[in-house]
């Protein structure tokens, strides 16, 4: 079993080593006309590398328009085309948002007018006025710019202990989803589910039935996991919690000798408490994951992700269950009773009150 572990372990690395970089935003172009010795442009192109670093899909040009003669007719050019009057520098345009000046009212609007664009397919009418393809549009209110920051902050905003609230949106998808797959799997209800699985996998008596039967179940708890998190399906969880604690109720019977079961259908218990755990998926991370992933358009690369997703949520229970087997051999027979008949209990408690 071990040498399985280690070779899942080292299939996680590459994967995540050859992952290419992935982003759910849309590609937002900045232009910047600025000239050489205005204080306000100086401010801005600093301001701007702090967005740069904010957003992964920014990507800045500039336009130096008091020496050069031609960016001056291109942004005289743009001014005519949009009927604006734009004689001061800095000018800012993103999108088919022009900014004019800079100030400290207008650094929001800069943060807000980029998170809006890359989160929506836009016109870039500096690029279109270039190409000769442009056609007048109607400016975008600055309420929608605010709505939609208010729309992806609530959907991609967990609040955590300690750390508080954290935004997801502001992460690449590389680091959120494997992130988001950890905080799903750490969650202490289901924690205690895995080692209730455990002291179940532990009555069974055959130690290679054992081996075989703890890697399938893991694989079931990670699809059926999956599926509550693409599809976000409450009733899944109020159902699956009802299973787990019929299913517990049965197996404390059965260690109590109250009861008695052949193996094949003790194996049967196993399989659906597996796929019964998996279902009792935290559905605030759920909506997390797929407002992170919805504006991929490549459904070669959402697979990517929630693979990813998969293999960070299910390694804290591969730690779990060796932490279970690797001393579970050095316990008397009595001691491993008594073990499990606690954790049973227990988890019919858990399941009444969680």
């Amino acid at each position: 079993m071990l040498k399985k572990i280690k070779y899942l372990l080292f299939i996680l690395l590459l994967f995540i080593i050859f992952t290419p970089n992935i982003s759910a935003k849309e590609q937002v172009n900045l232009y910047l006309f600025w000239g050489d010795g205005c204080p306000h442009c100086e401010e801005e192109q600093q301001y701007l590398k702090e967005l740069e670093k904010e957003f992964d899909t920014l990507k800045i040009t500039k336009y130096e328009v008091w020496n050069n003669k031609e960016n001056k007719e291109f942004l005289n050019k743009i001014a005519q085309a949009t009927n604006k009057t734009l004689t001061g520098v800095p000018v800012t345009i993103i999108g088919q948002t022009i900014i004019p000046g800079f100030s400290e009212s207008t650094k929001q609007q800069l943060r807000r007018t980029i998170s809006y664009y890359s989160e929506n397919h836009h016109h870039d009418i500096v690029q279109e006025i270039k190409d000769g393809t442009f056609e007048e549009l109607e400016e975008i209110d600055e309420e929608e710019f605010i709505k939609q920051e208010q729309i992806l902050d609530k959907d991609t905003t967990i609040t955590l202990p300690i750390i508080k609230k954290i935004n997801f949106k502001t992460l690449s998808l590389q680091l959120a989803i494997p992130t988001l797959g950890l905080l799903s799997s750490l969650t202490l209800p289901v924690l205690w589910l895995i080692i209730l699985l455990s002291a179940t996998i532990f009555l069974i008596k055959s130690n290679t039935t054992r081996l075989k039967v703890t890697p399938i179940s893991l694989i079931l708890i990670a699809i059926s996991h999956l599926l509550t998190t693409i599809f976000q399906l409450d009733i899944l969880n109020i159902i699956a919690r009802i299973i787990i604690f019929i299913i517990t109720i049965i197996i404390t019977l059965y260690s109590l000798k109250k009861i008695k079961l052949k193996e094949k259908h003790l194996l049967a218990l196993i399989i659906i408490l597996s796929i019964s755990i998996g279902l009792t998926s935290h559905i605030e991370y759920s909506v997390v994951i797929n407002s992170l992933l919805f504006p991929l358009a490549n459904i070669f690369q959402r697979i990517m992700m929630y693979i990813m997703y998969l293999f960070s949520y299910i390694m804290p229970y591969i730690l779990i269950f060796l932490l279970c087997y690797i001393p579970w051999k050095k316990i008397s027979k009595e001691g491993q009773e008594l073990i499990q008949i606690s954790i049973f209990i227990a988890s019919i408690a858990i399941i009444i009150f969680i």
